[in-house]
């Protein structure tokens, strides 16, 4: 089992959380699908399912920081399960929608609710678990995100030719599950420090995670990864089918990305998670950059895969340290509202991604692309290095509340 190690087990209200976020991710269906649904199925122009789609990541973007609002006012296991519930509910309006404002809004909703929970999440485990063994426990959910991901993609074409409906209902039954798991298993939320009118005339809130230079430099460098990184679903397709391979071969080009993390994410995090934290992420992203640059030269299929598998390593690296250097240098008492901005980061990076890298790759040229993405990587990793030595005091000054 891989919550099981030499050491002693990550506290229950962790394991919780992982059994839930597995089930959950088992059953998300109708992301990877969203496309096909709205054209095929509801008939809408190609043009006209973008823009739908750009509705839900524009509620994204508010998703992450109201998820983190929420888990600092009114709690992680309230936030967790009004997040869950609500993205039950907007699931089942946007597949019940007809006409195209009811699915533009159901999409909106979707995101808004949809990443709602995770800044509740992570705060939650950061609240719960020890610094040591936070690197570790964020491994674990990356790896089980990742596993659900891989079933539900198997799975959804499966499903989608015996009804589109089949995703919808599926993937809102495993949001209210996850839910109802949260209510049952955590009867409430760990302690958390309080704040006092003495120690700042205010409570800490986002103004204190803008003021936090070294945070808001690594949300800088979190935007330029995320931004190299999209890449690998914006132009990645785009390379390997301009080689005169078919669009299969980008599928099995993405499989070994997620089936590279599901073999060897659980192994890899027990040893590369005790690591520093700021220098594994940049030696990390110092491999990513490899692997996306690299992928100028690939003209074949093993290429691209062997270029996949580089930049995956790489990807298994940042996983876990990433979110626990957010928990080091939050504010316990705005835990959330660091994780929020933590996942803005990414909300804006993947805005920003698909309208520069497919214009570079046109306009300039793969190897622009590719090496402009390593030098984005590169630079990100140059930004963890910079803030190493606050990262690792402020992990020493906020440990864990509680184990639970």
């Amino acid at each position: 089992m891989i919550l099981r190690t030499g050491q002693p087990p990550l506290p229950r209200v962790f394991r919780i959380v992982f059994v839930g976020t597995l089930v959950n991710r088992l059953g998300s269906f109708v992301s990877p699908f969203l496309v096909l649904y709205l054209t095929s199925d509801r008939g809408l122009a190609p043009s006209t399912a973008g823009t739908v789609i750009a509705f839900a990541g524009l509620g994204g973007l508010a998703s992450q920081l109201t998820g983190g609002w929420l888990a600092d006012h009114v709690g992680r296991r309230t936030t967790l399960a009004l997040a869950l519930f609500s993205t039950s509910a907007s699931l089942v309006l946007l597949g019940s929608a007809r006409t195209i404002p009811a699915i533009a809004a159901g999409a909106l909703l979707v995101g808004l609710f949809g990443d709602m929970y995770r800044p509740a999440s992570q705060a939650l485990i950061a609240d719960v678990v020890p610094p040591e063994r936070r690197p570790y426990a964020f491994s674990l959910i990356f790896w089980a995100v990742n596993l659900g991901f891989a079933f539900a993609g198997a799975m959804g074409g499966f499903l989608a030719q015996r009804g589109y409906w089949l995703l919808f209902a599926l993937d809102a039954v495993t949001c209210a599950a996850y839910a109802v798991v949260v209510l049952v298993g955590i009867r409430h939320d760990p302690p958390r420090p309080t704040w006092a009118p003495a120690d700042e005339g205010r409570p800490p809130g986002y103004g204190t995670a803008l003021r936090d230079r070294t945070f808001v430099l690594l949300v800088a460098c979190w935007c330029l990864q995320a931004i190299a990184y999209f890449q690998s679903f914006l132009t990645l397709p785009l390379a390997v089918t301009d080689q005169g391979l078919p669009p299969s071969a980008y599928g099995l080009v993405a499989a070994a990305n997620g089936l590279v993390i599901i073999a060897v994410q659980p192994f890899a995090a027990r040893r590369i998670t005790r690591w520093d934290p700021s220098r594994t992420i940049a030696g990390a992203l110092t491999v990513m950059a490899l692997g996306f640059w690299l992928t100028t030269f690939a003209r074949t299929l093993p290429a691209f895969l062997l270029c996949t598998v580089v930049w995956t390593l790489g990807e298994i690296g940042v996983s876990g340290h990433a979110p626990a250097i957010v928990a080091d240098l939050a504010d316990p008492r705005a835990r959330g509202r660091y994780m929020g901005l933590f996942g803005l980061a990414f909300g804006i990076g993947g805005l920003v991604a698909p309208l520069v890298g497919p214009r570079v790759y046109s306009e300039l040229g793969p190897a622009w692309l590719w090496t402009g993405c390593a030098v984005l990587f590169l630079v990100a990793a140059a930004g963890n290095l910079r803030v190493r030595s606050t990262v690792m005091e402020r992990r020493a000054a906020h440990p864990a509340v509680a184990p639970a």
